[in-house]
């Protein structure tokens, strides 16, 4: 199931959840509901959360269950389960999950009051489509299959009732693509509606990129991820030139950032890397939103340049200072990651005895992230020095 798990990677929640915030025909909405929902969406984009809820808290007051609120005020919900929390914190996985239900109910009853309305299709495939990403985060493949294909339904059904929202293309894009890279156990399910086209679905992408009004920047954010996770459309280069496009408009979202050096890491400019891993650093608690959260990260960033570079010294030295900065956080999967990362190190420089006490460590943690799989690969067969490590990310 790795290849699905992919699904979870970098930024395609925005890609796919900014769908519904994007794609309205704004001439027909109300524009003091606008005016929330621009500065809630651009204050999600910038993952200020408090202004975000502040905004969408004001517009639903005024218009209670207006589907666009409440598809925002999940969307605030993700951003805090998937990134505050590196999706690792029980009690906001439950609030999450509370906040999806409530929410789906909310433009149900929108839907009656006010029949078919486009926009609230929109909005509420939006959200099965975050569900979907929950139950993939949760390992409930078949279930988040069957969800994002209920979501395609709503957006498809936006499609026929304003056929002017151009943008709407972007869920039979994004359900093109992964429904053609599902591993095999689940793609036969998919035959059994729609069989997914890859090739199709980076088509509709780079149209919308291109030509859309309103999700141009969805589209670019998903080509990026597409570009430096799928093997098959790898595109170093190209991925780290619509990442830094992207932080243009959007400078202050460290995530971005972040993409910004995992791109320049599969492009090889480690110097980037570096430059960037370190300035993350600095930032860490004296910059807004830079979090502890990205202690660990930045350090992966930098121990994988040394690995990378064959300089495995170094990479100890910084895992172990990752390990030390990071000792009082909650294990998260990046942490672990490094853990993982320095019996690798260990390994190449023919510490045999360190690496395998270190793979066998990672089954113990009460998540391994899928982590201990790769665990496994070195159990018998010993990391090599100067093999390549594959992606910086962990699984």
């Amino acid at each position: 199931m790795k290849k699905l798990k992919k699904l979870n990677k970098l930024f395609a929640i925005f890609a796919f959840s900014f769908l519904s915030l994007n794609a309205l025909a704004w001439d027909k909405v109300n524009p003091s509901i606008l005016a929330h929902a621009d500065k809630g969406v651009d204050a999600i984009y910038n993952l200020d959360l408090n202004t975000a809820r502040t905004e969408l808290s004001a517009l639903l007051k005024e218009h209670p269950n207006y589907p666009l609120g409440l598809f925002g005020k999940v969307m605030i919900e993700w951003a805090r389960y998937e990134y505050e929390f590196e999706k690792s914190n029980v009690e906001q996985a439950k609030v999450f999950e509370e906040m999806i239900n409530s929410s789906i109910t909310g433009i149900e009853t929108w839907l009656k009051q006010n029949g078919d309305e486009a926009q609230a299709y929109l909005a509420l495939g939006g959200i099965y489509g975050v569900k979907a990403r929950f139950l993939l985060a949760n390992h409930n493949y078949v279930r988040a299959y069957f969800t994002g294909k209920k979501g395609l339904k709503y957006m498809n059904k936006a499609v026929e009732l304003d056929p002017e929202m151009y943008d709407a293309y972007l869920g039979k894009a994004i359900y093109e693509y992964y429904a053609g890279t599902l591993p095999a156990v689940v793609r036969v399910l998919a035959k059994l509606v729609i069989s997914g086209n890859a090739e199709q679905g980076i088509y509709y992408l780079n149209l919308i990129k291109d030509k859309g009004r309103y999700s141009a920047n969805t589209a670019k954010l998903l080509l990026v991820e597409i570009a430096i996770q799928n093997k098959k459309y790898s595109n170093p280069a190209l991925a780290e030139q619509y990442i830094k496009e992207i932080i243009a408009k959007y400078p202050q979202n460290p995530l971005f950032r972040f993409v910004a050096i995992i791109a320049a890491y599969q492009n090889k400019n480690y110097e980037y890397v570096r430059q960037g891993a370190n300035d993350f650093l600095n930032k860490i608690g004296t910059e807004p939103f830079y979090k502890e959260i990205y202690i660990a990260r930045s350090y992966t960033a930098l121990a994988s340049a040394d690995m990378q570079e064959g300089k495995y010294q170094d990479a100890i030295k910084v895992l172990q200072q990752s390990i030390e900065a990071t000792k009082r956080q909650e294990m998260s999967r990046w942490q672990l990651w490094n853990i993982f990362r320095l019996a690798q190190c260990y390994d190449a420089l023919g510490q045999r005895e360190k690496a395998l006490q270190i793979y066998k460590s990672i089954k113990d943690y009460k998540e391994d992230w899928d982590i201990y799989d790769e665990a496994k690969k070195y159990l018998k067969t010993p990391f090599i020095a100067g093999t390549d490590i594959g992606l910086m990310s962990p699984p």
